[in-house]
């Protein structure tokens, strides 16, 4: 443990360096600060709550990762012996965790989008109240982005919506092409056809 706990010390690509930054945000919630200090501290010492936290952070990226791609990621983020002896089995029950957990991990088997993603949503989440609440902290911390950093944010979340709007194409509709995929979930996105983009 000692090894381990040292390595991670000196590897800021390690997933605890990320949650421990992510739990100093102003835009979170305290309980949410507390919960991802926690889960970061229990990273330093736990390889395998480690690597699962990696792996979601792998796959949070909205696009498939065939198992080699996870396996080695990984392995380089945390140290080649981070899968043990079997990786198949041990990327198997991180799989069934973190399904356990909430986390809808889908697998696409399309040849050109083969490998293990992120389902929309991502979590599974209890059903709304009627009214939507407003989080005044994260508004606060918007309002004090850059311009840059707003268009960077929003960039990514559309950028996000339709990668994980194609795999869901893809995966409803096998008989697809990529083409035909690729401009549907565009249209259903962002509200525009190909002829527009052309």
């Amino acid at each position: 443990m000692f090894v381990y706990n040292s390595r991670m010390e000196t590897n800021l690509n390690h997933p605890a360096q990320k949650w421990q930054e992510d739990a100093k945000q102003p835009q979170q919630s305290t309980q949410n600060k507390l919960r991802l200090a926690a889960m970061a501290g229990h990273m330093q010492v736990d390889k395998t709550a480690a690597r699962r936290a990696a792996l979601i952070d792998l796959l949070a990226d909205g696009r498939p990762h065939p198992r080699e791609e996870i396996w080695e990621t990984i392995a380089a983020r945390l140290g080649e012996n981070c899968w043990g002896k079997v990786p198949q089995e041990a990327l198997a029950r991180d799989l069934s965790t973190l399904r356990k957990g909430g986390i809808r991990i889908a697998y696409s088997r399309r040849p050109e989008i083969r490998g293990y993603y992120l389902q929309h949503p991502s979590l599974e989440r209890p059903l709304a109240p009627s009214y939507e609440s407003i989080n005044w902290q994260l508004i606060k911390a918007i309002r004090h982005l850059s311009v840059p950093e707003k268009n960077k944010r929003a960039f990514a979340a559309t950028d996000f919506a339709l990668r994980q709007k194609q795999l869901l194409l893809a995966e409803e509709h096998p008989d697809w092409s990529a083409p035909k995929v690729d401009e549907t979930a565009r249209h259903l996105v962002y509200g525009i056809t190909q002829e527009a983009l052309t």
